[in-house]
């Protein structure tokens, strides 16, 4: 194995294990925080670091007129409806559940892009297609048991979830162009900048409204042991997953990294399990095993096995590469 594969490979491996532990992480600060306090310091937090290391270290230009409008509006979509979804459906269903249905986001694009006419059809797509969401109905409507009881909110908190991963499955579809002339970390930093701004101007002019206060009472009843998850959620699950997996994605085949991405589920099951007492049976590992089976199918249709992408020279930033050669439609990433 060579070194530059070798980089990839741990490269995916690290952002698995950071978004697989990132979904009980979340459930945990949740017992303390309510979804928009929650949400508030993500944004603002996440919003403050990038925006600093691109400012003082990495210096892009600033995007103008009509690209400015655009980013504005996909970082809307992208992060801002996105991250709401996500953590308002995790608040109602188990951190399994989340991180398996956010693990179909590969087939969910793929239908995008045959839609739009960017990728072709295949009959081995179409199947996968079924397959995926095959897996994802036994997950829905047959994983709950009276040996182990799911939330009574948990179908709803699913369908919230899900309607974050088509969300955010657009959302890369919709990025493409943008990130042919930004580079990827800038990018990122402008669409939280937007998120930040548009949920804080809302959470204040709530709490004024309502309480006559700025709501940011909850601050004092956060542990040290608290922040140093919220740092996790900001630095690893919010900006290294980012960074690396979109490392990733410019050098390996989407079949590579949709394997990867069903390390999450387990992790996710696994710490679940252990540190918030939630359920796993036969049911959910039936389902895991349909939907893997399913992205997989759909991911590696009309290609001959799993491969790198292409050789990048030195003097090659990831960055730089124009995005026919950096990326698929239908790749998955970090949300």
């Amino acid at each position: 194995m060579s070194s530059e594969t070798a980089r990839v490979h741990a490269a995916l491996i690290t952002v698995s294990l950071i978004y697989g532990y990132f979904y009980v992480a979340v459930k945990l600060l949740l017992k303390t925080l309510t979804p928009p306090e929650f949400i508030l310091l993500r944004f603002i937090l996440t919003a403050v670091v990038v925006l600093l290391i691109d400012r003082l270290f990495l210096k892009h230009p600033l995007p103008k007129g009509k690209d400015l409008l655009k980013i504005v509006g996909l970082g809307l979509i992208g992060v801002f409806v996105v991250q709401i979804l996500v953590v308002v459906g995790l608040h109602n269903t188990t951190a399994f559940h989340s991180a398996l249905i956010m693990a179909t986001i590969p087939i969910i694009t793929l239908i995008f892009s045959i839609v739009s006419g960017r990728e072709t059809f295949h009959f081995q797509k179409l199947m996968g297609i079924i397959t995926g969401f095959a897996g994802v109905t036994v997950l829905l409507f047959f994983s709950s048991s009276p040996g182990t009881p799911l939330p009574p909110t948990y179908l709803m908190g699913d369908f919230i979830v899900l309607l974050n991963a088509v969300a955010f499955s657009w959302f890369l579809l919709g990025s493409q162009k943008m990130l042919q002339k930004y580079q990827s970390f800038p990018f990122m930093a402008y669409c939280y900048i937007v998120s930040a701004s548009l949920f804080s101007a809302l959470f204040f002019a709530g709490h004024l409204t309502v309480q006559h206060s700025l709501g940011l009472a909850f601050l004092a009843k956060i542990t040290p042991s608290q922040w140093l998850s919220i740092a996790y959620v900001v630095l690893f699950a919010s900006i290294g997953s980012y960074t690396l997996n979109n490392y990733a994605l410019k050098r390996v085949s989407p079949s590579i990294v949709a394997i990867y991405m069903f390390i999450q589920p387990i992790i996710s099951a696994a710490s679940g399990f252990y540190l918030l007492g939630e359920p796993f049976n036969s049911q959910m590992a039936i389902a895991t095993t349909i939907t893997f089976a399913g992205v997989l199918m759909a991911t590696t249709a009309g290609k001959k096995g799993f491969y790198l992408r292409q050789t990048i020279t030195p003097t090659e930033t990831p960055e730089a590469i124009p995005m026919e050669k950096a990326a698929n439609p239908a790749e998955p990433a970090e949300h």
